[in-house]
């Protein structure tokens, strides 16, 4: 095979599975020969690897096109598009971009590339191009069944299909023995992960539910000190996950999408659980552990959302004492069964709907954030800048300290002296 010594840059809009894509993107090039430069301006090649489960992300690649315009006429760069997206916007960016591929097909860019030589019919085969030695993303499912009204995930990335038990925990095994410390399990819907070869898994695991096993499993490992999972689905979140949840690597987060805490909402959603339904899972989850942190979704303005509704989201937020929420304001994606209902609460309102629960989350972190105040927490640093060390508490807190790059990779332990909303800051011990 002729290796080539051209350049590309990797563009990424979504969640923590399109990154994690990005770096099997990144494996295929380099495996040809590509090198990786961090500016547009510098490559060759541009991919773009985005999500299409809301319209403001395709949004956001028709506003990157458009910047290219001026750098296009400077010199020549292949530009590709990949990702979750949908057949008709295939259509659209076709003409667009120079490659347009789905990210399960990703042969098809190898064989752009000039050579077929290294994926296979499963995509998540590729070894990744990891970002750092001491953290990584492991999927070990892509694909879901529950067809939420205003996704587009099953349209995008197809069914539920898991990898096998033996794949995940020998990619997890050599990642500990080459100095990884930190490990995200990744699925649209990680915990109805349901392998095929289920003998893979030890005489004496003491689980029967699929995804509890696996992290025993993991728990088994030495030298794997931090395990995290994301997206979990409520109605999979079952005892056996949450007891699992409580063994000892395991980080002290979970973040479990609410979306509405109006039944009404949640139905016309097809999200398959009611308010107490959630509620009752919480419960569950601050029995086994009672000093976790909780994170959530929640979207404002769906079709039919009313006052009442909101309200009861409102409340509902309140009740449960959330660590932290990610608020979106609802906007068609076409393609979806609740693109076809009317979008009827009026931009103003889902504006002022998004800022109230905006500011209850930030008075609820802030004071929640206060109960660290002289405590000790575990933090994995990833960031240096200016005299300041950054990382993750076990709970997700980000926390920083003064020191210098060295720690970059560690785990240290932090007193936490003042603490903000966004940020625990304290001292190294």
């Amino acid at each position: 095979m002729e290796k080539t010594s051209k350049t590309y840059h990797i563009i990424t809009f979504g969640c923590q599975m399109n990154r994690s894509d990005t770096e099997r993107v990144a494996a295929v090039l380099e495996h040809v020969g590509y090198k990786s430069v961090n500016s547009i301006e510098l490559a060759d090649l541009v991919v773009i690897n985005s999500c299409s489960v809301r319209q403001t992300a395709i949004d956001r690649v028709w506003g990157f096109l458009r910047n290219c315009e001026v750098i296009k006429e400077k010199r020549e760069i292949t530009y590709i598009l990949t990702g979750c997206i949908l057949d008709d916007d295939k259509k659209r960016f076709t003409k667009r971009f120079d490659f347009v591929f789905d990210i399960k097909k990703l042969a098809e860019f190898e064989a752009y590339l000039h050579t077929r030589d290294m994926v296979g019919d499963d995509y998540l085969e590729v070894l990744p191009k990891y970002s750092t030695e001491y953290q990584a993303f492991v999927p070990i499912m892509t694909g879901c069944n529950n067809f939420c009204s205003y996704c587009a995930v099953p349209y995008t990335r197809g069914r539920e299909t898991s990898r096998k038990v033996g794949d995940v925990l020998n990619e997890v095994r050599n990642l500990v023995a080459n100095g990884c410390v930190h490990i995200e399990l990744l699925g649209q819907n990680v915990n109805s992960y349901d392998p095929v070869d289920v003998e893979v898994f030890s005489e004496n695991n003491p689980f029967e539910h699929n995804f509890a096993r696996l992290l025993w499993e993991m728990n088994q490992i030495d030298g794997l000190g931090r395990i995290y999972f994301s997206s979990a689905h409520p109605k999979d979140m079952t005892q056996e996950v949450i007891q699992a949840m409580a063994l000892p690597n395991m980080l002290n987060y979970l973040h479990l999408a609410l979306q509405s805490g109006s039944n009404e909402i949640l139905a016309k959603m097809n999200r398959k659980y009611t308010s107490d339904d959630y509620r009752k899972i919480v419960q569950m989850i601050r029995h086994v552990n009672p000093n976790i942190s909780l994170g959530t979704d929640i979207i404002v303005g769906f079709p039919g959302e009313t006052e009442e509704d909101f309200e009861q989201t409102y409340q509902f937020y309140q009740e449960m004492d959330f660590d932290i929420s990610f608020h979106a304001m609802y906007s068609p994606r076409e393609g979806t069964m609740a693109a076809k209902f009317a979008d009827d609460v009026s931009h103003e309102d889902k504006k002022k709907r998004w800022h109230r629960l905006q500011s209850q989350m930030k008075k609820i972190t802030l004071k929640k954030n206060q109960r660290y105040k002289d405590r000790v927490v575990e933090v994995l640093v990833d960031k240096e800048y200016d005299g300041w060390c950054e990382g993750n508490s076990r709970e997700m807190k980000r926390v920083r300290f003064q020191s210098d790059k060295s720690f970059v990779g560690k785990v240290v332990n932090v007193k936490v002296i003042e603490p903000k909303m966004w940020m625990l800051e304290g001292v190294l011990i």
